[in-house]
């Protein structure tokens, strides 16, 4: 067995995990509206969870009523430098006010990606520089119009399964960096890649959040958390906490019931088209994947499947 940071670094392939074709499809997202608003909100405690989970103060910001600028920036997604105009993420973030406890914001987009994001870590805000764009120039040198926004291309694409397309706003990040993933995977592995229209932020406290994944299991699983921390979480949720862009690893059907013995999983990410992520498909080809990350993260998607979650509490 490797060392833990070995099978970390290794582990991020892990993100886009899909269930057989017997389980039953989640319902996709609702597509976002063209619109300048979205909503932010603070998570609240209790036992309930996921899609109902209690909401504490929630408002709906329209964008167009904070003051707006024009920037030329560089924006990852794209790969080059445009004009864009709209409002740095923390400005946003800033004007509801949170509450000191909080420190993560999670960000929600329409096709069901949840990137979380240490608002108050000043080193991370610098580096990835989040700022909501409104509207783009429309071509180089070009004036800024409002929900403009160039399609986002995939290199050697014949068909398209999952298009990014952006309707009101578009989130610009510096880097493809992301804290929560280990060097190792970076830039390769980035969950901003293949994020879309931002439609909500949700306000947490980190370690209350993240508690609610812990459910014991032993020191394999608590392994296997890891990794779905630095990889999983941005496309896929648990009991539906969390993002909803790929499966749910427990509802309707467990992940890991799929996948006996822990081999199986090991074939299931190892071995894509590697073309797959340019592609759009649910998982890119994992390479770097061993069957030790595969027996780790088994460990961890058995015991969150068969023991409680901790309810959200701070």
């Amino acid at each position: 067995m490797k060392t833990l940071q070995s099978l970390l670094a290794l582990g991020v392939a892990a993100t886009c995990l899909s269930v057989p074709a017997q389980a039953a499809k989640p319902a996709a997202p609702p597509p976002a509206a063209a619109s300048s608003s979205i909503d932010i909100w603070i998570r609240g405690g209790g036992p309930l969870q996921g899609d109902n989970a209690p909401r504490g103060r929630a408002q709906s910001v329209n964008l167009d009523t904070l003051p707006l600028v024009d920037s030329q920036r560089f924006d990852a997604q794209y790969g080059a430098s445009h004009a864009f105009r709209g409002i740095a993420l923390a400005n946003v973030i800033a004007s509801f006010a949170p509450d000191p406890a909080l420190d993560v914001a999670i960000l929600h987009f329409a096709n069901g990606m949840a990137v979380p994001i240490p608002f108050r870590d000043a080193a991370v805000m610098k580096r990835l520089d989040p700022f909501i764009a409104r509207g783009m120039e429309t071509h180089a040198k070009g004036p800024v119009r409002a929900a403009f926004f160039t399609e986002i291309r995939r290199k050697g694409s014949t068909e398209d399964p999952r298009p990014i397309a952006f309707s009101g706003n578009k989130l610009v990040v510096a880097v493809l960096w992301h804290p929560a993933v280990a060097a190792a995977a970076q830039p390769a592995f980035s969950p901003w890649r293949h994020t879309d229209t931002l439609t909500s932020i949700e306000l947490v406290a980190s370690r209350p959040y993240y508690g609610q994944f812990d459910v014991g299991g032993g020191a394999w699983a608590e392994r296997g958390l890891a990794l779905f921390k630095e990889s999983c979480q941005f496309c896929h949720g648990v009991r539906k906490v969390g993002a909803r862009f790929g499966w749910d690893f427990v509802e309707p059907t467990p992940i890991y019931s799929y996948r006996k013995p822990t081999r199986n999983l090991f074939l299931h990410v190892a071995y894509k088209p590697l073309d797959a992520a340019e592609r759009g498909l649910m998982m890119p080809a994992m390479k770097f994947m061993s069957e030790d990350d595969t027996a780790l993260l088994w460990q961890w998607l058995k015991a969150v499947a068969t023991k409680p979650m901790p309810a959200y509490v701070r």
